[in-house]
Formats: C-alpha cells, sequence, structure tokens
C-alpha cells in the first residue's frame, strides 16, 4: 500500500498508525540516514495479513512458555542463592557451639605487625643561664 507523507509526519507516526516497525519502513524504502521524509514523498507500506485466532493462541503460548522460562531461571538462582546462606549459616552456627563449649578451632595465623622505626634521640633541652 502506498501513503503519502503529510505535514507533520514522522516515520515512527506513519509506523504506528499502520503497524509496521519503522526499521521495515526504512528498509521498503530505501531511506537513507538521517531518514528525512518530507511532505508529498510516497512511501510503501508492507501490509501484512491479520492474524487469524489459531497465530493469536500460538503467540500467547510462546509469550507464557517465555515467561515459565525466565521464572524457572529466577528461581533457579534463588535456589542456589538459599543453599549458599543455609552453609553459611551451618558454618556460622558450628562456630558459636564451639565457641560456647570452649572447644578451640583452628587458630587463625597471625598477622604480621608493620615495624616501626626507632624513636630519634632527643637533645636535652638548653639550661636558662642566670
Amino acid at each position: 500500500m502506498n501513503y503519502v507523507v503529510r505535514a507533520g509526519d514522522t516515520l515512527n507516526s506513519i509506523a504506528a498508525r499502520f503497524g509496521v516497525p519503522v526499521q521495515e519502513l526504512i528498509r521498503v524504502n530505501n531511506i537513507a540516514y538521517p531518514y528525512y521524509i518530507y511532505v508529498g514523498q510516497n512511501i510503501y507500506i508492507p501490509v501484512t495479513e491479520p492474524e487469524s485466532p489459531a497465530s493469536d493462541v500460538e503467540r500467547r503460548l510462546r509469550r507464557v512458555e517465555n515467561r515459565v522460562d525466565a521464572l524457572r531461571a529466577d528461581f533457579t538462582r534463588v535456589d542456589d542463592r538459599v543453599d549458599d546462606l543455609t552453609r553459611r549459616v551451618d558454618r556460622l552456627e558450628a562456630r558459636v557451639t564451639r565457641l560456647e563449649r570452649g572447644t578451640p578451632g583452628p587458630t587463625p595465623t597471625p598477622r604480621p605487625r608493620p615495624t616501626t622505626p626507632p624513636p630519634r634521640p632527643t637533645r636535652p633541652a638548653p639550661t636558662p643561664r642566670t
């Protein structure tokens, strides 16, 4: 279908009016960057056949399946995080139990302390003359 550009039209408004992707309008009409159109220009609008009810059901079913897949991936991530946190809590509880019993656990390795330079010698204060 052909369309004659009117004042105020943009590629976006034309695409929205006819339900066609903007990139498709640009491609089929060989519109070069910066994608200018002018009043009176003939633009070809690719017409798609209306969807049948069966294809609408298939589209909705695909959307639901994609959402289920995304939720399944989210669940897996959350489940892994819960497992990790459970392991950490178990380790902390074991440490608390050891501390309450007074059972020494593994001794931590002492960290070396930074060495400080020896203090500078100070001169005695001058005695006042009388």
